[in-house]
């Protein structure tokens, strides 16, 4: 549904503060039910439900060349119920609740709450919904017990921790955004691309979420909270003589309208981008390559969020899938001493910077607070959602979820920091240095990243791989740059990070989306410039296509100001 240009979500529900404080006592109603009548003859009645309302409105606009091509406002309200019987020491969960497909249950078909949040009907929602998880944990409850017949789990303690009673509530306040605005904006920085006709499909597109959770249990904990999140990305590509795409981008992650870029920022960007592109056309594929690299911030927070970051989750220690990299290690050193880490959900800015990651309450009803994962070089914890893991009773409020997925520890802002840290120029010659002493033909400098993906199963190989989007090579007697494409690098966890020589002196903040068995949530990762000794690098697949038949049809560029209407 559509209203006037300008009007905020002239024709959705809005969320206002009385119509979500509605919504909880609603749920808290049809949550004591549940929890006095809800059985199945004589099996196990639930010792713990919990719901969890997610209520997001929000605006995409994205547009090419001037002109914009799709603006829609969106509404999604889901709903996630937690359903646990037995005890908090022996329930229903198997390892960690990594294995569950959510998408194969029946449970799945029955998420969706009104639009309007109307209380009488939502009790309904969450009464169909709270059969089926219930059914479904006396399954998995069972289930359990046959597989302990014959296998001993990865984690015999406590199922569930036991966690405060907390009492968050926050003013949720109507969400403004400025469609009309925005649709020029973007209008207007995509035309830019008029002067850039090597530089093919480009688009601008802004997204902003406003999201509402609305949270209660039966153990008594409520909360009510509001966060918002602005994302601004500018893309292009460029077809080489090879006939391999390349690209180009640049995003923009905030949590306040007023940090989105203005126009003179977005032409720059995009300036930026087909200048990157016009060096990319010039550069030659990389060879496979084993060797010292340099890397960005941006690079390095990268390697640690997958090769590092993703190992701490708490649920990877007790599953029997996985490959538990470090496992019983705490208080074993796996990082130059120097090296500390911790992961923030806390922290809002990182040196003016803002940090994707931040909320005040987990998906569990825990409130999140910093936890330092190493210690100068020293595992000292895991990140911890409500399932017990060695080590650690309790949570430490990093049980998340994207909507109606089953939170599991996942990080937040992660931040890593180094005592010791080098000016670029002494990191550069230090690499060239490397690259001299063992006779190599180039050293590899790399700028920036993409993105990442790893394995943590012990099915399959422990490895991450990562994807650099600005590579060069670098001449070890003269210190000429080279520029290549069409690289990826890849490794294992414990090779790349114990070949850590040196950090530089400035930090990087990378604001993304990360992606596992909870869904996609937001996160950032804070981290300086490192070389490592050894890091591998092969050629990402590529193909090879055909350049369009005519070229791109005339398009003069707009005048500041001026739109076609």
């Amino acid at each position: 549904m559509r209203g006037p240009r300008g009007a905020m979500f002239a024709g959705l529900f809005p969320l206002t503060h009385e119509r979500c404080l509605a919504a909880q006592q609603a749920m808290a109603r049809e949550l004591s039910r549940s929890m006095k009548s809800l059985r199945l003859g004589d099996d196990p009645s639930p010792y713990f439900v919990s719901y969890r309302l997610n209520a997001v409105r929000g605006v995409s606009i994205w547009g090419r060349y001037g002109a914009v091509f799709s603006s829609d406002e969106f509404q999604e309200n889901d709903l996630y119920a937690e359903v646990r019987v037995g005890t908090y020491d022996f329930d229903q969960t198997l390892d960690g609740g990594l294995e569950v497909d959510l998408y194969d249950r029946e449970s799945h078909d029955w998420l969706g709450a009104p639009q309007d949040l109307d209380p009488e009907v939502l009790r309904y929602s969450l009464w169909k919904l709270t059969q089926r998880k219930y059914e479904e944990a006396l399954r998995d409850y069972y289930d359990k017990r046959k597989v302990l017949v014959d296998q001993h789990l990865q984690h015999e303690g406590p199922s569930f921790s036991r966690e405060p009673r907390i009492r968050h509530v926050e003013e949720v306040r109507t969400t403004r955004f400025p469609v009309k605005r925005w649709e020029e904006l973007v209008r207007a920085a995509s035309a830019a691309f008029r002067g850039h006709r090597d530089v093919q499909d480009p688009y601008v597109r802004l997204r902003a979420v406003d999201k509402v959770r609305v949270y209660a249990s039966s153990e008594g904990s409520r909360f009510l909270t509001q966060d918002r999140f602005y994302e601004l990305s500018i893309k292009g590509w460029r077809l080489a003589a090879d006939g391999s795409w390349l690209s180009s981008f640049e995003h923009f992650h905030v949590r306040a309208p007023d940090d989105l870029p203005r126009l003179d920022a977005l032409r720059a960007a995009g300036d930026r981008i087909a200048a990157d592109l016009a060096a990319q056309q010039e550069a030659r594929p990389l060879e496979p390559y084993a060797g010292p690299a340099l890397l960005s911030g941006l690079a390095s927070g990268l390697i640690f969020h997958e090769a590092l970051g993703h190992r701490l989750e708490g649920e990877r220690m007790i599953s029997r899938a996985e490959g538990r990299t470090f496992a019983g290690r705490i208080g074993a050193k796996i990082l130059p001493d120097s090296v500390s880490i911790t992961d923030d959900p806390t922290l809002e800015r990182w040196d003016g910077a803002p940090m994707y990651g931040h909320y005040r309450v987990d998906d569990e009803g825990v409130r999140a607070r910093p936890v330092q994962l190493v210690d100068r070089g020293r595992l000292v914890a895991f990140l911890t959602s409500r399932a017990p893991v060695p080590g650690h009773d309790a949570s430490n409020g990093h049980g998340r979820a994207e909507r109606y997925q089953d939170p599991m520890a996942r990080m937040a802002n992660l931040v890593i920091t180094s005592d010791e840290a080098l000016s670029r120029e002494a990191l550069e010659e230090r690499l060239l240095t490397e690259v001299r002493d063992r006779g190599l033909p180039y050293g590899i400098v790399i700028e920036g990243a993409l993105g990442g993906e790893t394995r943590t199963d012990h099915y399959d190989f422990q490895a991450f791989k990562g994807h650099p989007t600005r590579v060069f090579t670098v001449d070890p007697e003269t210190g000429r740059r080279t520029r290549v494409r069409n690289v990826d690098f890849i490794g294992t966890p414990l090779a790349v990070i114990q070949r850590i020589l040196a950090f530089g002196e400035d930090y990087e903040v990378d604001n993304s989306y990360c992606v596992a068995e909870s869904g996609s949530v937001p996160v950032a990762t804070v981290a300086p410039a490192m070389l490592v000794g050894d890091l591998e690098l092969q050629k990402s697949s590529v193909r090879a296509y055909r350049p369009m038949i005519l070229p791109l049809p005339p398009m003069p560029p707009r005048r500041p100001g001026r739109r076609r209407r």
